[in-house]
């Protein structure tokens, strides 16, 4: 029984003098402190200097993989608390060591052979023990007992061994817990405050112990930071491909006139105009509506702009290492960064290229291309500075043009084709006016025509209508338009060698005469729609004024005047006309000008 008690009193005898061990860097506890703790320890286990020593060392490496560590059996994570106390557990017994081992922990240890136990000052003054009533029943072994520990068996030599073996190991054990710390940590505020942290007390802590190079390890805590903060930079930058999923998967989705659909800008109705939260959402509402942003495009555009923020993340960064005169680890992460943009911004680009490709000649590839160049404006609205991702999205953008051209066109033309050009007499002939009579303004066709085309621009989005875009669109038009015309004046019966004569002598003097009865039969034919050639000349004047001066219509005015028999002055009075009526209505069809 006696030796049980005794067992578990030498136990938490051991376990309060490790406490007092451990505890080096969790208040400001002197070296003296540490020194009666350590011969707490020696006097207890009779163990000498050395064994005092590596049993110190053995204590505050565990202290030190507990709070790497965490919990034993889950190994979760610890906080960065737990680190900087490691941390400072290690630097802390660097100094203690040096400080104590081994002149004054010998020191310690003969004045404790020096004196009978029962004589120590400090025991005497323990009001609990109450040694001056109690002394003397203690028995003689006790009362004469004089503590016998080897002090001498430990030179300076091998202390110094001892403790770089021990500060070797630790090293690695404390980065590779940094490592495992930093593991769970993705905020790269989160990581500088922490990096900040460690490196501060390094810095102020580190350089007090001698022999240890504090400059190499220092080093060695960067290089751990600045590759984690690498790795997940990565991770974040790759997400950019998230982009590209969203648009494969409302591509997938998508369903005709709902996917497409956007609400019109002048829906008043639809609005939320209850300000008293603040107009901010209903100025984002006009916004997504005026820039063609409905439930496909936004999904992606936010998409978007929840990854652009690792950019202003990474430049808050790099002004903070750079403040704290870390110029190399900022350009190092600035140089990183710009490569994985150039990469990921290059997969996205073929990414949606290929999404594209796939719907090019699709059903819905008119609203798709819109949908496309919605998407790609909003992307480009935001890019990076950096020259690799200068022409992201561009190689694109000319086929998405000719789509959304042709997609707009295909109704105004057809309707002008089956309507306007199959009208063979002229609206409005009694109200020509000069000599010769002539057209003051086109047909209601024509400018129907126009209006239907704006009209249909404009259902389709005015965010479309780029310089470029309207371009390729008046490209289109022209090309079709001459093509449109040209076949319905075959089928009036002109021939190609048959002209109305005019005074000025125009015609054609040098040609063969046509054979007499076809060629009675053209000019007849020709005479009969003299007046529409004329109003198709007044009509494709004022239409080129709109549609810039291509090669089809202007090739097709020349041919319609060869064939009107009108003199040159009475053409540049037509032109003129044109021109004037094209300055008092342009504004009607904003978009075309």
């Amino acid at each position: 029984m006696g030796g049980s008690l005794e067992n578990v009193h030498r136990e938490r005898l051991g376990r309060c003098i490790d406490a007092v061990l451990r505890s080096g860097s969790e208040r400001a506890m002197k070296q003296g402190d540490v020194l009666r703790g350590l011969s707490a320890y020696s006097l207890a286990t009779s163990s000498g200097a050395r064994d005092v020593l590596a049993h110190f060392l053995t204590v505050r490496a565990k202290a030190i993989a507990l709070a790497l560590s965490g919990d034993e059996e889950e190994r979760a994570p610890r906080n960065p608390r737990d680190v900087l106390r490691a941390l400072g557990l290690y630097t802390k017994t660097l100094q203690d060591v040096q400080a104590l081992v081994p002149h004054k922990l010998t020191e310690a240890l003969v004045a404790l052979k020096g004196e009978k136990l029962l004589e120590n000052a400090a025991l005497k003054e323990m009001e609990g023990l109450r040694l001056d009533v109690h002394k003397r029943w203690c028995g003689d072994e006790i009362q004469f007992y004089t503590p016998f520990i080897r002090h001498d068996d430990l030179t300076g030599e091998q202390a110094r061994k001892m403790l770089t073996d021990w500060a070797e190991k630790g090293w690695q054990v404390f980065l590779r817990g940094l490592e495992h710390t930093l593991e769970s940590m993705t905020e790269f505020k989160a990581i500088v405050e922490f990096r900040t942290s460690i490196l501060k007390l390094w810095i102020a802590e580190g350089g007090k112990a001698r022999g240890f190079d504090p400059s190499e390890m220092l080093d060695e805590l960067r290089d751990v930071f600045n590759k984690h903060m690498l790795r997940v930079l990565e991770t974040k930058v790759a997400k950019l491909r998230l982009v590209g999923s969203e648009v494969s998967a409302a591509l997938e989705a998508w369903r005709e006139d709902i996917t497409d659909k956007h609400q019109s800008l002048w829906d008043v109705a639809s609005f939320d105009t209850d300000l008293s939260s603040g107009a901010a959402q209903f100025t984002q509402d006009v916004v997504a509506r005026l820039y063609g942003r409905n439930d496909a495009v936004s999904k992606a555009v936010t998409s978007y702009k929840s990854w652009f923020h690792v950019i202003d993340d990474v430049g808050q960064v790099v002004d903070q290492l750079k403040r704290q005169r870390w110029d190399n680890d900022a350009l190092a992460l600035s140089q990183h960064l710009d490569r994985l943009l150039g990469e990921a911004y290059k997969r996205l680009d073929e990414q949606l290229a290929t999404l594209w490709n796939g719907q090019r000649e699709g059903p819905n590839n008119g609203a798709i291309a819109m949908y496309f160049v919605r998407l790609l404006r909003d992307i480009r609205a935001r890019l990076p500075k950096l020259e690799a991702v200068k022409g992201f999205g561009l190689a694109a953008v000319p086929s998405l043009h000719e789509v959304v051209a042709k997609t707009v066109i295909i109704t105004p033309l057809d309707n002008f084709a089956t309507s306007a050009l199959a009208r063979k007499t002229v609206v409005g002939r009694s109200l020509w006016e000069g000599q010769p009579a002539l057209p003051g303004s086109p047909s209601p066709g024509t400018f129907r025509f126009l209006r239907n085309l704006v009209t249909a621009m404009g259902d389709a989005g005015g965010d479309l209508w780029s310089p470029a875009a309207v371009r390729v669109l008046k490209q289109h038009l022209n090309k079709q338009l001459s093509e449109a015309w040209m076949e319905v004046f075959g089928a009036l019966g002109i021939s190609e060698g048959a002209e109305v004569k005019g005074t000025d002598g125009e015609a054609a003097e040098n040609e063969e005469p046509p054979q007499e009865d076809t060629g009675k039969e053209a000019e007849d034919a020709l005479k009969q729609h003299q007046d529409l050639l004329v109003q198709w000349l007044m009509d494709i004047s004022y239409l080129r004024l709109f549609l810039g001066s291509e090669d089809a219509l202007k090739e097709l005015e020349h041919t319609f005047y060869q064939k009107s028999g009108l003199e040159k002055p009475a053409k540049e009075r037509l032109a003129k006309s044109s021109q004037d009526y094209f300055k008092r209505t342009g504004l009607l069809f904003g978009l075309l000008t």
